[in-house]
């Protein structure tokens, strides 16, 4: 279309320039050469023009001379067309100038036009235009006629003055052309801006980047896009190849084309990449085909993600990780291990850790559970994985090494660490570490295996003086398969009627006489014979059956009272667990009407545990407990670290003295500073106290003296069946009896129940 309004342009201006030019003789012009002039001109400006819009590093220069050469072209090929009854002759001189300026013209034009601003166009329209009349009318002046009477007009030649009319209606049509063609233009190019602008519009509304590409190009781009990338919107960098901010773009894959979005990388100003989702979709933009990238920053997505996977996977307080990690890497490394690279597990606990907890308070525990983590960490490679399994328990998955070699150094290294005091504020604490290692070929076959050797070489560790490190070896092995059939056992123990109660009597000093009875749980074992209890409550702890039997010793001890004549009281102990998992209150309050044991003569031993771990549920659960009347007795008074403070959160009823403490009344000086605090202590809150665990006659004598009239252990009476003391529960008044021997001799039948006859004290 250029080169056509162009072309026929030049050469109107031509042919009406010639029109004008009277030789003075008669003229006439050629059919053909004038269409060929007019052809020559549409042409050459036509490719004059192409060679502007190509790529050509001189394309400005070849434009010029093309637009030249069409000129001169076309104007010599018009003046062909002028016959005269004559010759031309030329002005070398003068033509060779005329057309070396119009040459300079055209190609300055040409400069001027690329790239286009509004003082350009009109300045390279003035050269072009320049260069057009320097052409013709410099060739025109060239030209001198000399008159040839021999010369004929041809026949076919065309007058003047249908010339005229002929380049007039050109001209006309030109120009209707040319309107049309602007009207058409201008429209387009408004509907195009306004389908820019909408674009444009609904690109920077979006929450997501939008760039568009000609080819590798980014072309156009919303802000949304340029900021995420890091650019300024303002002034967003032209050109810019796509692979500069999408690095993956080029390297997609092929379903990266379809309408789902994909994880790619977005490289920013400042080199680091983000994490970005893109997706490609193919436009069309002004009548040509344009790739759109939409791009969205997931970076917040992933990087919650990441914080979430972590703390699903590790402890919030000491960054190890969990029970549920460490039983998936635990999974992990035991299917690629073999003879050849064997797994160690090691299982530790801090050794003073209830001690700082409970002295220091919480703050201070967490403080140095931290720092215990962090210490062991320290000790351990690449490889090694530290979980925290619950409280100061801890575990390590040890994958690389020598084994068991590489795991003793490694449980070396760690108790080392641990003694040195944490720092807590202007704390020292000293904890301590044991550890147990079990190692997988060797040990175990599986995980749930190895962890329990791992466990039984710690137990071995605790018990043999803390601050060590045992291995697993095959006494444990032993000890562990007896232990499993216990655990098995112990859960039909009581449906078998293995489970059976002993008492043990407690006396009063004042009143010389048995005020009631403790009961104690004991277990027959059809094979192994009497089960310690030391040996099977930790089990039951363990598996979640102290509940279960803390309820059936509860049931049994309660109707064995209600059928004693005497209305002695029964002492019976609960645990944590008993609390924390039900309805304490309901429970006894529905076993003593099943019963009918008065709740006045119930006496329930609990220790600070209960209040330790459950305290708000713990004191309600107590409360609603006196309130049907039974009492309440703190047991094991003095061997924790806050137990006075438990008397400002509920009033117990009776506090026991420990045995530790009774023990050492003879030999230690602290012990009995103890007991004479204990027993002040009850007096002052008006507390009734009772000293557990009296052997000796000098510890009785000592504790009478002190004031303390309530006492229980061996030397009163050994815990056994209640036939043992079937005179006691049906005969005895209290107070109303004194004794027939000496006081010696009424202890020792005490101390030897199954002799009993009349059983009371001096």
């Amino acid at each position: 279309m250029l080169g056509l309004v162009t072309g026929t342009g030049i050469w109107a201006t031509h042919f009406v320039a010639m029109l004008a030019y009277r030789p003075g003789l008669p003229s006439a012009f050629l059919i053909g050469p004038t269409a060929g002039s007019i052809l020559i001109a549409i042409f050459a400006t036509g490719a004059a023009w192409a060679a502007l819009f190509s790529a050509f590093s001189q394309r400005a220069s070849i434009s010029g001379c093309a637009f030249a050469a069409g000129i001169t072209a076309m104007h010599f090929t018009g003046m062909a067309a002028l016959q005269t009854v004559g010759r031309f002759e030329y002005d070398s001189v003068l033509a060779g100038g005329s057309l070396t300026l119009g040459l300079c013209l055209s190609v300055l034009a040409a400069r001027l036009f690329q790239p286009a601003s509004a003082a350009r166009l009109y300045a390279a329209g003035g050269s072009l235009a320049g260069a057009i009349c320097t052409i013709h009318f410099g060739a025109m002046a060239a030209i001198t006629v000399k008159v040839d009477p021999a010369v004929r007009l041809p026949i076919s030649s065309m007058d003047a003055d249908v010339l005229t009319v002929i380049v007039a209606m050109g001209v006309v049509a030109l120009m209707g052309i040319v309107l049309a063609t602007a009207i058409y233009e201008a429209r387009s190019t408004r509907s195009a801006a306004e389908e820019m602008r909408r674009l444009k519009k609904f690109s920077e509304s979006a929450l997501e980047g939008l760039a568009i590409l000609d080819g590798d190009t980014i072309v156009d781009a919303n802000e949304t896009f340029w900021c995420i990338a890091g650019y300024n919107p303002s002034h967003p960098p032209k050109g810019l190849p796509v692979t500069a901010v999408l690095p993956d773009h080029l390297a997609r894959p092929k379903q990266a084309l379809g309408p789902a979005f994909f994880e790619a990388r977005l490289l920013g100003t400042d080199g680091a990449f983000l994490a970005v989702e893109t997706a490609v979709r193919q436009l069309a933009i002004q009548g040509g085909g344009k790739e759109a990238v939409i791009v969205r920053d997931i970076s917040e997505r992933k990087a919650a993600a990441a914080r979430v996977a972590h703390i699903a996977a590790h402890d919030p307080l000491t960054g190890a990780g969990n029970r549920l990690a460490f039983t998936q890497i635990l999974d992990a490394a035991l299917r690629d291990a073999s003879e050849v690279t064997p797994v160690a597990m090691l299982c530790l606990d801090l050794d003073r850790f209830k001690a700082v907890n409970d002295v220091h308070g919480h703050p201070a525990g967490d403080a140095a559970l931290v720092e215990a983590a962090r210490r062991i960490r320290s000790c351990l490679d690449d490889d090694g994985f530290l979980a925290r399994l619950g409280g100061d328990e801890f575990a390590i998955i040890q994958r690389r090494g020598v084994q068991p070699m590489a795991a003793g150094l490694l449980a070396e290294a760690i108790i080392e660490a641990l003694r040195e005091p944490v720092q807590i504020g202007d704390l020292a604490v000293h904890i301590g570490s044991s550890i147990g290692i079990a190692v997988y070929p060797s040990n175990a076959g599986e995980a749930e295996d190895l962890h329990k050797k791992a466990d039984l070489a710690l137990y071995r560790a605790k018990a043999e003086g803390r601050g060590v490190y045992r291995f697993f070896d095959g006494i444990m092995g032993q000890q562990l398969l007896h232990r499993r059939r216990l655990e098995t056992d112990l859960r039909r123990a009581i449906e078998n009627g293995e489970l059976h109660l002993h008492y043990q009597p407690q006396a009063c000093l004042e009143t010389r006489g048995i005020t009631g009875f403790e009961a104690l749980v004991r277990w027959r074992h059809p094979e192994f014979g009497e089960i310690s209890p030391s040996e099977f409550i930790p089990l039951a702890e363990e598996n979640g059956l102290i509940p279960g039997i803390g309820e059936f010793v509860l049931r049994r001890a309660c109707a064995e009272a209600a059928r004693w004549s005497q209305p002695l009281k029964i002492a019976v102990n609960i645990s944590p667990a008993q609390i924390a998992h039900g309805d304490m209150a309901a429970t006894v309050e529905r076993i003593l009407k099943e019963t009918g044991l008065n709740a006045d003569r119930l006496e329930l031993e609990v220790t600070e545990g209960v209040l330790l771990h459950s305290s708000d549920k713990a004191v309600a659960t107590l409360r609603d407990l006196q309130a049907l009347g039974v009492r309440i007795a703190m047991d094991d008074f003095g061997t924790g670290y806050s137990s006075l403070s438990y008397f400002r959160t509920f009033p117990f009823d009776k506090v026991k003295i420990d045995q530790s403490f009774v023990r050492g009344l003879t030999e230690s000086r602290e012990a009995m500073a103890i007991v004479k605090a204990i027993i002040g202590l009850g007096k002052g809150l008006g507390m009734s106290i009772i000293a557990e665990g009296v052997e000796t006659q000098e510890q009785l004598r000592l504790l009478h003296a002190e004031g303390c009239h309530k006492v229980q252990g061996y030397l009163i009476g050994r815990p056994g069946p209640i036939e043992n003391f079937a005179d006691i529960v049906a005969d005895y008044r209290s107070g109303s009896h004194r004794c027939h021997a000496k006081c010696d001799e009424c202890i020792e039948r005490l101390r030897a129940p199954t002799d009993y006859k009349k059983l009371h004290l001096v």
